[in-house]
């Protein structure tokens, strides 16, 4: 006898991390509405997740999948195998509060004309983590994209993300090309340009870490994402006019950073300035 399918799928792609992802199952486990399944999409070695999933095999509805690395090539392999209505994208080392399911779900029921919803992540501590938000509710508009939220934020009506051809492989961590960020937001405005309406709504948190700004992993963030924000920039025709504004922004901000001494920070924004703009610049292949 075939079951229903869930009302939502979660999308995980994951490597590299065993203990953040066992927070994300707890989270899910928490849930107030549990009609929802978790694809994992592994690109670990074989083994690497056993001992993290089997607490969870009798608690949550696990589809597990394996894939090359690249984390759009992993989301599209997981695409497929989504049997929910609606879709969600949270990273391996994100968490959820316990009645972010049920009042997604609702908020989609309740209005059919809207195909995405977006909303903000914050810290433990409840300060914004991986980006500016628009401090209001909102239609998501080329306009204001950037503010909006981002993967783990992201919710869809599966059939929006499949009618649009998931998400480009060339984008994103782990792609085999220099833009190791921008999948979601181009993906997002792809569905937009489908005719797809997407709402961007404040009170919908989803919890994630700070990302570093220093160190190694702050300088390989600063490179690699900043390419893909510049090459989705590239893609959908904002112009370089648009792109001086981002980059006197960027620049003008790790100037006042050094001016005050934060080094860390001065050194990220050049190299997110200098990463945009060659993003931007590079081939159309």
């Amino acid at each position: 006898m075939t079951t229903a399918p869930p009302i939502f799928s979660l999308l995980c792609a994951t490597v590299g991390r065993t203990d953040k992802l066992g927070r994300l199952l707890e989270s899910l486990c928490a849930q107030t509405r549990g009609d929802f399944e978790l694809v994992i999409v592994d690109q670990n070695p074989p083994g690497t997740l056993e001992p993290v999933l089997a607490p969870y095999l009798g608690r949550l509805e696990i589809v597990r999948l394996h894939s090359p690395r690249g984390l759009s090539r992993a989301r599209n392999v997981g695409l497929k195998a989504c049997r929910g209505a609606l879709l969600a994208f949270p990273d391996d080392d994100c968490w959820y509060p316990d009645d972010l399911v049920a009042r997604l779900a609702d908020a989609f029921a309740a209005d059919p004309s809207i195909g995405a919803i977006t909303g903000r992540t914050t810290d433990a501590a409840g300060v914004d983590s991986l980006g500016l938000f628009l401090d209001r509710d909102a239609e998501i508009t080329k306009a204001n994209i950037w503010l909006i939220g981002n993967s783990n934020s992201l919710f869809m009506r599966t059939e929006v993300a499949r009618r649009i051809g998931g998400f480009d492989e060339t984008l994103g961590v782990g792609a085999d090309s220099p833009f190791k960020s921008g999948e979601e937001t181009d993906f997002l405005l792809r569905a937009l340009a489908s005719g797809a309406r997407g709402v961007y709504r404040r009170a919908f948190v989803t919890h994630h870490d700070q990302a570093p700004v220093d160190g190694a992993a702050g300088v390989a963030r600063a490179e690699g994402y900043a390419r893909g924000f510049g090459r989705v920039l590239r893609l959908h025709g904002f112009g370089a006019a648009y792109l001086g504004l981002r980059l006197a922004r960027t620049s003008g901000r790790a100037v006042l950073s050094a001016l005050s001494g934060d080094m860390p920070t001065a050194r990220y924004k050049a190299l997110w300035a200098l990463g945009t703009l060659r993003g931007f610049c590079a081939p159309r292949t």
